[in-house]
């Protein structure tokens, strides 16, 4: 359609109706002055044959009019046939000189088909655009669902470690308070205070490997889910470092718990010893 327009519409240009109608219109003057020279000339030609017939001899006449009617004759057919171009260039005439120009509109419809065109590819582009801005809010959402995974982790080893840290403390203290209190009384305390430490000993082992065990198990959480973001996201890298150092830290806190843990049996060994030696000297006066 738009190759259509543009086709019409360099036709007509080169065409230049517009010309061609002043051109008609400059012969349709010529020929109306012809007219009226042509009827003048006709109106002289019957005037001087009458003179022409007055004024010369029988004989003459009589010779002359054979060829003065041929003459005639082929003056009445130029004449007939000059009228029948007349009217048939008068007729193109009238119906051309009032014919408007269609450049103007066909130059128009071509500048609309281009316009047409030009938002048909706007519109064809929106949506190309429509769908990949769909696609970046889907990956956005799914980053967005792994963002909040690993804060959920994150959470869970923030609350790990601090689980560990107050339970190392709580049972530091109350280790040291115990053994401060043991060695002030006597053998019945010491016994107790032995039950009771190896008691909260193997309670303190059995939480410091449960939150070890959870802690190795949000360690390979974490590995599989930074592995995943390897391939996936490079850029979250280095959140995953900080989970990983985080990781680290809380290792490092349980191995000082586990550290605690051993200086307890120590201790505990000390108080063993301590207690025997209480028992070796209740024992000395009966000796």
């Amino acid at each position: 359609m738009a190759a259509n327009v543009g086709s019409m519409f360099q036709y007509w240009k080169r065409f230049d109706l517009q010309q061609l109608q002043r051109e008609l219109d400059a012969t349709a003057t010529v020929l109306a002055n012809r007219q009226d020279e042509s009827e003048q000339s006709r109106k002289r030609l019957i005037e001087q044959s009458r003179e022409f017939k007055k004024n010369t001899p029988e004989d003459l006449r009589k010779h002359v009019a054979p060829l003065l009617k041929s003459f005639q004759g082929e003056i009445d057919a130029l004449s007939k046939r000059s009228k029948e171009a007349e009217a048939a260039f008068l007729n193109v005439y009238k119906r051309l000189i009032d014919v408007p120009d269609p450049v103007p509109a066909l130059d128009l419809g071509q500048q609309l088909q281009l316009k047409v065109q030009r938002l048909h590819d706007i519109e064809t582009e929106n949506q190309k655009l429509r769908e990949t801005l769909e696609e970046y809010n889907k990956e956005f959402a799914e980053v967005k669902n792994q963002e909040v995974t690993i804060k959920a982790l994150k959470e869970k080893i923030r609350e790990y470690e601090q689980t560990l840290k107050n339970q190392a403390e709580t049972i530091a203290l109350e280790k040291e308070q115990k053994l401060q209190n043991d060695f002030a009384e006597k053998e019945r305390k010491l016994q107790e205070t032995q039950m009771s430490t190896t008691s909260k000993l193997e309670e303190a082992e059995h939480k410091v490997q449960s939150l070890q065990t959870a802690l190795e198990k949000t360690r390979t959480e974490l590995f599989d889910l930074k592995t995943k973001y390897d391939e996936e996201i490079t850029a979250k890298a280095d959140e995953i470092e900080m989970i990983m150092t985080d990781l680290e830290r809380a290792n490092q806190r349980a191995e000082v718990a586990q550290r605690e843990a051993e200086t307890l049996r120590e201790q505990l060994s000390s108080a063993n010893h301590s207690l025997q030696l209480a028992s070796q000297i209740q024992k000395a006066p009966d000796v």
